[in-house]
């Protein structure tokens, strides 16, 4: 009995988007809290809240490039696994190669 897999890469999970999806809901609400609201709140630095979020999105925004990054790398890469057992069930020989 022989059994052949091809597998082109790892599939999408859709987690890229959310990081970027996250990074730039960060970054807008933390222009908002820093520059756009004038109240102030007592022992609350809002300024610093917002530099807080902001700098939350980019770090959100560079981790979702860099697994961007990884996963275009990984996109040329194809996994190929063969199993192989004897008439007799006895013995199973198992091979992988990536190309």
């Amino acid at each position: 009995m022989r059994k052949v897999k091809d597998r082109s890469g790892p599939a999408t999970t859709g987690e890229k988007p959310m990081l970027v999806v996250l990074g730039i809901v960060l970054l807008v609400g933390g222009a908002i809290v820093s520059f756009g609201i004038d109240a102030a709140l007592e022992g609350v630095d809002l300024y610093a809240i917002g530099m807080i979020m902001i700098a939350g999105g980019v770090i959100s925004l560079a981790a979702a490039a860099i697994k961007g990054a990884s996963f275009m790398s990984m996109s040329n890469r194809k996994t190929r696994s063969e199993r192989h057992v004897s008439p007799d069930g006895q013995h199973v020989v198992e091979e992988s190669e990536i190309r």
